[in-house]
């Protein structure tokens, strides 16, 4: 496992950039839509894209630090292994709500699937930092 920790702490890189810029994208495009938003149930649907796009902002900032601290971690700084931990604490957390969230409404075997495998890079990450810090 602490040989996976460098290439995963890369992938969370990747995926927290690319969570940034799509919440980013996100928010612009939920500001362009709110003048044609006239009718009330259009600016519900704009708030919860705007709370969604916030909570996927955040997860990218915090894939980003898991991605930072890990790859610190992996060249050796305990100190920053034991941040990337508490970190991958945290985006578990933050994954396993998303995936919650994400199969309230309507519940289907396609969303089970995606809520699944979107927590699979956090457990992988997390597995990794906790096994190279033991190993420390």
């Amino acid at each position: 496992m602490k040989k996976m920790l460098k290439p995963l702490s890369i992938l969370q890189l990747v995926v927290g950039v690319l969570a940034v810029i799509v919440g980013i994208m996100s928010l612009v495009l939920a500001n362009a839509l709110e003048g044609a938003a006239g009718q009330a149930p259009v600016g519900t649907a704009l708030a919860a894209m705007r709370v969604s796009t916030v909570l996927g902002l955040c997860a990218g900032v915090f894939d980003l630090g898991c991605g930072f601290t890990g790859l610190k971690g992996a060249g050796g700084s305990r100190k920053m292994l034991s941040v990337a931990v508490t970190l991958g604490w945290i985006g578990l957390a933050a994954a396993a709500a998303s995936g919650v969230m994400m199969l309230f409404g309507d519940f289907t075997l396609d969303r089970a699937v995606t809520a699944v495998c979107s927590a699979v890079v956090p457990v992988l990450f997390l597995l990794a930092a906790i096994d190279a810090r033991k190993v420390r």
